[in-house]
């Protein structure tokens, strides 16, 4: 029950608390962090920031469907319920995030 690729865990076949907290909680925070450099030092006008969103829209797609999908892969049913859930919150959020930032940069550009 491994995965080696990403799309291992696309398929559902890695262990919850890898995509989970590795590759979702840590690789979230990367990218937030380089969203928010970039800002921090170009601005809304960098010509980074539409790379980045829709980096950050590919990346979150692939972690909230392997969480979904390696939900499961735990020791405890519990944790893939409470996987799931945190899922659905997650999910809500970085779409407003996204929205509300493609909203600003359009107001700076435009």
């Amino acid at each position: 029950m491994t995965a080696d690729t990403f799309g291992g865990y696309w398929r559902g076949r890695g262990a919850l608390w890898k995509v989970y907290w590795v590759y979702g909680v840590a690789g979230s925070v990367v990218l937030a962090g380089a969203i928010a450099a970039v800002i921090w030092r170009q601005g809304f006008a960098s010509g980074w920031l539409q790379p980045l969103f829709a980096l950050a829209l590919a990346y979150t797609v692939w972690i909230l469907v392997s969480v979904w999908r390696c939900a499961f892969n735990a020791e405890q049913e519990f944790y893939g319920h409470l996987a799931r859930s945190l899922t659905v919150a997650w999910a809500i959020n970085a779409l407003l995030l996204i929205v509300f930032l493609e909203f600003k940069y359009l107001d700076v550009v435009g």
